[in-house]
């Protein structure tokens, strides 16, 4: 027999969907929404605290398993209507942090093509120009372009192996969010 993950513990896996339930207990349709936003419910920003859980939660299962997000509510504030509110106030919140990530990770790709054309524009520059002179000054300007084509070249691998790669793993979790099935359950208080 398979010895159990940790994230198989903490989650409920729900055999007919395949899928694990991120769970959270709701008093109200509004502890979802920031309380400093006053827009229309549907527009209204999602509160830090429920983001913070859901995106802690989904991070916690591993990206090629399916996640249904599943709101518990007291029966008495049943709503249809506060329900499609939610899950647009929901999807639009994950669309807007999409359409963000994509922008820094455009922005990033500017950043890599400069910093390698910069590197080895500096570092080209050091090596077949200078060196040899006896001028103080010239040395090290000299020098300084050689560090700074280094340190170009450093910014390029670091944003290409390191950035990139955390932008790319965020930008999966807010997509699976953004798809994720949004479910109500409603219980007796």
């Amino acid at each position: 027999m398979r010895k159990r993950r940790y994230f198989e513990y903490l989650y409920k896996f729900e055999e007919e969907s395949k899928k694990y339930l991120i769970e959270v207990s709701l008093d109200d349709y509004n502890d979802v929404y920031d309380d400093w936003d006053p827009s229309p419910f549907k527009k209204r920003d999602i509160e830090d605290e429920f983001n913070d859980f859901v995106l802690n939660s989904t991070e916690d299962i591993p990206l090629n398993l399916k996640i249904a997000i599943v709101l518990y509510l007291p029966t008495q504030i049943k709503d249809t209507k506060k329900e499609i509110a939610l899950i647009s106030a929901y999807q639009n919140y994950y669309e807007y942090g999409l359409a963000r990530l994509e922008k820094e990770i455009t922005n990033l790709h500017k950043k890599i093509a400069s910093y390698f054309i910069l590197s080895i524009l500096f570092l080209s520059i050091g090596y077949f120009f200078g060196g040899a002179d006896s001028n103080v000054l010239l040395k090290v300007f000299h020098e300084g372009i050689l560090i700074g084509g280094w340190v170009f070249l450093w910014e390029f691998f670091t944003s290409i192996f390191i950035l990139r790669r955390e932008l790319q793993e965020k930008f999966k979790l807010f997509k699976r969010l953004y798809e994720s099935e949004i479910r109500f359950i409603y219980k007796e208080v």
